[in-house]
């Protein structure tokens, strides 16, 4: 069995869209994280940091 090389092109191509997902996940993390800090404790959160 033979391994499929990929282009350069199509390497970056997905790497940008791996980024683009993350970020848009990362996103939606933090808006319902600040949702649930703001009802728990009735405070707007300043700060979020996720890995």
């Amino acid at each position: 069995m033979e391994k499929a090389k990929i282009t350069h092109e199509e390497a970056v191509a997905k790497f940008e869209a791996a980024k683009k997902k993350k970020r848009e996940c990362l996103k939606q993390l933090e808006k319902s994280m600040k949702e649930i800090y703001k009802k728990r404790t009735g405070k707007e959160a300043d700060k979020f940091f996720a890995l």
